[in-house]
């Protein structure tokens, strides 16, 4: 990388000053190296870290409003956007597809009917799991919940979905919430 600091600084100042000015090498490098500390000493205060900085955010919020009688692996459709900074939520299919690679946090709560007798969800990052949450049997509605840190390249996708092989169970609209962003 100094080097390309260095032929882009001497290219530059041959530029500007003419092959004239270049009889005093020695105040040309100088002139050189302070340049590359100024910038080397920026970079550092900018956080550089060997890659491109991605400057765009990204984060999503979204609710479930009506009640879903699920199938095996039938994705849960979080059809309510509340927060979708950067889209990359889809509210029709339920599918968060990272815009940018990077490491990435998700949380879904969940309720169960008090009618239903349990809930089995989880959640898939294309199409391994990577976290699950239960909604337990007992008295009243019952709530879930699951999370997930992971590393995700741009293009992969994560969503919520019903746990495959568990018959038909009912998730709660209005109570369920699927939410992420980019660390």
């Amino acid at each position: 990388m100094r080097i390309l600091y260095i032929s882009i600084l001497f290219s530059t100042f041959l530029a500007v000053y003419g092959i004239d000015s270049c009889r005093n090498v020695g105040k040309a490098k100088e002139t050189v190296v302070a340049a590359i500390n100024t910038l080397q000493r920026t970079n550092r205060l900018l956080g550089e870290t060997g890659s491109a900085i991605s400057s765009i955010e990204v984060a999503f919020h979204a609710r479930l409003k009506p009640y879903v009688n699920l199938g095996s692996t039938q994705t849960v459709i979080f059809d309510q956007v509340i927060t979708n900074i950067g889209k990359g939520y889809n509210q029709h299919t339920g599918h968060f597809t990272a815009p940018d690679g990077g490491i990435y946090f998700f949380v879904c709560t969940f309720l169960r009917p008090y009618t239903a007798t349990q809930l089995h969800l989880q959640m898939v990052q294309n199409s391994s799991e990577i976290s699950r949450g239960h909604a337990a049997t007992g008295g009243g509605s019952q709530a879930g919940s699951m999370n997930a840190v992971v590393y995700m390249h741009k293009g992969d996708v994560v969503k919520v979905r019903h746990y495959p092989g568990v018959g038909s169970e009912i998730v709660h609209g209005d109570w369920s919430f699927f939410t992420g962003y980019h660390i």
